[in-house]
C-alpha cells in the first residue's frame, strides 16, 4: 500500500506543478482609464448630424521592475466597470507575461489578461553637464501584432 502510494506521489507531483503560475513583482506606475467614443453621420436635410457613440473603456496599465524594465498592457470593456480600481498607483503588484499577454494578480482572486503592447528598458545617461536623462529602450516584441483583450 506504502509503495503505491509513494507511486501515485511520484507521478502527480510534476502535473501539480505544471499548473503553478510564478509571478513577477513590481510596482503599478499609471492606469490610464480612456473612454473609447467614435461619431457617426447622420444625413439630414441638407448636411450631416454627427452623433457621438460610445464603443467602449479602454485601460492602459503601466508596471515598472527592480531591474528598470517597464511593461505596459491594455484591455478593453464594453461596459462601465472600473477595472483599474483593484489596484492603487505607486502600489506593488504581482503579474506574469505569458505569450503576448500581460496577466495582473487580482488582490482577491483571479487575474486581469492584458495585450502585453510593449516592454522597455530604462537607461540613465548623463549629459556633458553632467545632468541625468532617462529613455526608454524597446526590447524585442512577444508578439508584431495582437488583438486588445476584453477585460474580465
Amino acid at each position: 500500500m506504502r509503495c503505491r502510494t509513494f507511486i501515485a506521489t511520484v507521478l502527480l507531483a510534476p502535473l501539480l506543478y505544471a499548473g503553478a503560475k510564478v509571478y513577477q513583482t513590481g510596482r503599478l506606475n499609471e492606469v490610464a482609464i480612456k473612454d473609447m467614443t467614435t461619431t457617426m453621420s447622420l444625413p439630414i436635410g441638407t448636411g450631416n448630424l454627427p452623433i457621438p457613440l460610445h464603443i467602449g473603456i479602454n485601460y492602459q496599465f503601466q508596471i515598472s521592475t527592480d531591474d528598470s524594465i517597464i511593461y505596459f498592457g491594455s484591455c478593453w470593456s464594453k461596459g462601465k466597470k472600473n477595472y483599474g480600481s483593484d489596484w492603487v498607483v505607486k502600489d506593488p503588484i504581482e503579474f506574469r507575461v505569458e505569450k503576448g499577454k500581460l496577466f495582473l494578480k487580482r488582490p482577491k482572486k483571479g487575474e486581469l489578461r492584458l495585450a502585453l503592447i510593449g516592454r522597455f528598458r530604462v537607461v540613465s545617461t548623463k549629459d556633458e553637464a553632467g545632468a541625468d536623462h532617462q529613455s526608454l529602450q524597446p526590447l524585442a516584441p512577444y508578439v508584431a501584432k495582437q488583438i486588445e483583450p476584453e477585460c474580465h
